[in-house]
């Protein structure tokens, strides 16, 4: 891990009874929360950061113990990226957030070989089977995002880290933002939501004007 962490503490006051959340302390780390939550919706924004803190928690349970937190924070800030905007290319929105991510580290100093596990990770992140047999920061940012949308058994398991998490950054309508952002940007460009995709999948179970998770999330 390059750097410390800068820790956020919540609780009801009393030290003992107190869990900690901490995001890692860098420079690179502090400009990435500055740029995302300006590009980013704030349901997607809280989703990237609950979505590292889960990661970093798989992680601690399966004694993990030499993650580089950095890379795992900036790869789930970053993830989402491509239902920004700015970053509405013509590339899956998976690898219009890998490449938006890689740009910005590139700018912050970063080499190619540092940048290339964050932007596989981004780009795997809606890919099931496969982030489980890469890296650490491909699986972790997997993992997180299983915890975040996974079934009720799941998230039972890691019940108290998800309401630290949800009471700091919360859920809101995470699940229709998302999909709502994803099937837009394919429904105006097609190339965005190529068979098989997660975006393929949404936009094939989409019906205009009916609320709620769209079946194919």
């Amino acid at each position: 891990m390059r750097g410390g962490t800068t820790v956020t503490a919540i609780g009801d006051g009393d030290p003992g009874s107190r869990r900690v959340l901490e995001l890692p302390d860098s420079v690179l780390v502090s400009n990435a929360l500055e740029h995302v939550v300006a590009a980013l919706r704030p349901e997607i924004f809280s989703h990237s950061i609950r979505t590292f803190l889960l990661g970093r928690e798989a992680a601690r349970r399966d004694g993990v113990l030499d993650l580089d937190t950095e890379s795992l924070c900036l790869a789930a800030l970053f993830h989402d990226a491509g239902t920004a905007d700015v970053y509405d290319g013509p590339a899956r929105f998976e690898v219009e957030g890998a490449d938006a991510a890689a740009t910005f580290l590139h700018l912050g100093g970063w080499s190619a070989t540092s940048v290339d596990p964050i932007w596989e990770a981004i780009a795997l992140h809606t890919t099931p089977g496969i982030p489980e047999r890469r890296g650490p920061i491909t699986h972790y940012l997997r993992r997180g995002i299983e915890i975040e949308f996974g079934p009720t058994e799941q998230r039972a398991r890691y019940a108290d880290s998800i309401i630290d998490a949800e009471n700091l950054y919360p859920r809101g309508h995470v699940e229709e933002v998302l999909q709502t952002l994803v099937v837009e940007q394919a429904l105006r460009r097609p190339s965005k939501a190529t068979p098989p995709s997660w975006a393929a999948d949404l936009v094939r179970h989409h019906r205009p004007g009916v609320n709620g998770i769209n079946p194919g999330f």
